[in-house]
């Protein structure tokens, strides 16, 4: 079993030239160690990880079937690394080189930036990855010092990240993510179905579809840990560049950078006008808008995605309704629409979802635009590992069975 704090950058440069040089010996003269001690870091990142990583034979080290894979995402973690400094703007020069740079690199160097990125103080970032506060603001200032540009800068707020060190955080933290995955792959290899999955979920969109899926993968892949974190499409978008979730399941955003992040649209969901049932609206064939108007409304919180819908048919109105309730939950929401006359809108999926308690009842009104899509959303340009890859396939399975369930509901 692999360690939680991972490998040190070091120690994963020493893997990498004895991997390409395929010498002990010549890796060693690259990177400026003894031969005993590329062996010894060597021997530390295979108990790290909890595999042998190459064939040791008289003609030379060659990489194993393990270590194949974790050279993979080694290589890539360093072409990111390279990559983010030099958007940053770091630059080689006056004996230094961006290898030597980013050998200078520690985890807990990433740790810090990457906390005080986060929106955290110096001294709450601190506690939060467990080290002291003079630990922290020394690894903090050694970082800064070394790729000699300003990382972070005094605000109203304290200490915070520069807008340059705000993304350097964020591309680092995706690059060292890259030897989590190559590990779990290796487990993967060994027969062992595991791994971890973290997921962001939108409080009311796809809960209905995640729940299934997640089930069923856990099944295939009994050692798997699965983290489901909700939130706004806003702050779930921000975890997900940062890396700190895999995927994000809900309403897609039309304002989402293509270049950053791709989404994969899985079924068309309506908006639906959604009353408790026996509402007095419910008894009547069209409902018009200064019916609409006449009753007080549930709404979502302003950065919603959803919320551009409730402000268009809000805007149609001769009088907008009063609409002083704002919640995700979909349980609170039910509550209070059964508790009152008030009304919300759901997808047609949520309220399907709904519908075998019979608390709820759609409205004969509308189409309402605009309508949305629900799916899964990923970073761009990231390689995912056998766990990632079933979760996917397990959504598009349960977004198909349900746009199934819901024609048959209809057509009935």
């Amino acid at each position: 079993m692999h360690t939680a704090a991972g490998p040190s950058l070091r120690h994963l440069r020493v893997f990498q030239m004895v991997a390409d040089l395929q010498s002990v010996r010549q890796a060693a003269n690259a990177v400026h160690l003894s031969q005993p001690a590329v062996t010894q870091a060597i021997t530390k990142l295979e108990s790290q990880i909890g595999a042998s990583l190459f064939d040791r034979r008289s003609s030379g080290t060659y990489l194993n079937p393990a270590g194949e894979i974790f050279a993979a995402r080694t290589n890539m973690m360093f072409k990111q690394i390279e990559d983010a400094l030099a958007a940053f703007g770091v630059s080689p020069g006056k004996g230094r080189t961006l290898g030597s740079i980013i050998e200078r690199i520690t985890r807990p160097q990433i740790r810090s930036l990457t906390a005080v990125a986060n929106g955290r103080s110096f001294a709450d970032a601190a506690r939060r990855i467990n080290i002291s506060q003079a630990s922290f603001h020394r690894a903090a200032r050694e970082l800064e010092r070394n790729l000699g540009k300003p990382l972070f800068h005094n605000s109203v707020y304290g200490i915070v990240t520069t807008r340059g060190g705000t993304e350097l955080a964020r591309r680092l933290a995706l690059a060292v993510r890259e030897i989590e995955w190559g590990m779990e792959e290796i487990e993967a290899s060994s027969g062992r179905r595991g791994g971890q999955l973290r997921v962001g979920a939108m409080p009311l969109a796809g809960s209905f579809l995640l729940a299934p899926a997640i089930n069923e993968l856990t099944v295939q892949f009994p050692h798997a840990q699965v983290r489901v974190r909700t939130g706004d499409g806003q702050s779930l978008t921000k975890a997900l560049r940062f890396g700190e979730i895999d995927f994000v399941v809900g309403l897609t955003r039309p304002d989402a950078d293509p270049a950053e992040i791709e989404q994969e649209p899985l079924a068309a969901s309506p908006y639906v006008v959604v009353a408790r049932r026996n509402h007095p609206l419910s008894r009547k064939a069209k409902i018009t808008k200064a019916d609409l108007e006449a009753c007080d409304w549930i709404v979502p919180m302003p950065e919603a995605t959803r919320r551009v819908t409730f402000d268009n048919l809000f805007a149609s109105m001769r009088k907008p309704p009063k609409a002083n309730i704002e919640t995700y939950a979909l349980s609170t929401i039910r509550l209070l629409l059964c508790g009152s006359d008030r009304l919300t809108l759901l997808t047609r999926f949520e309220f399907e979802s709904e519908r075998a308690t019979g608390a709820l009842t759609v409205l004969p009104f509308g189409p309402l635009e605009p309508a949305h899509f629900i799916g899964v959303t990923r970073r761009a340009r990231w390689s995912p590992t056998a766990l990632h890859l079933k979760f996917l396939e397990l959504m598009r399975a349960q977004a198909a069975a349900l746009v199934r369930g819901a024609d048959l509901v209809r057509a009935a």
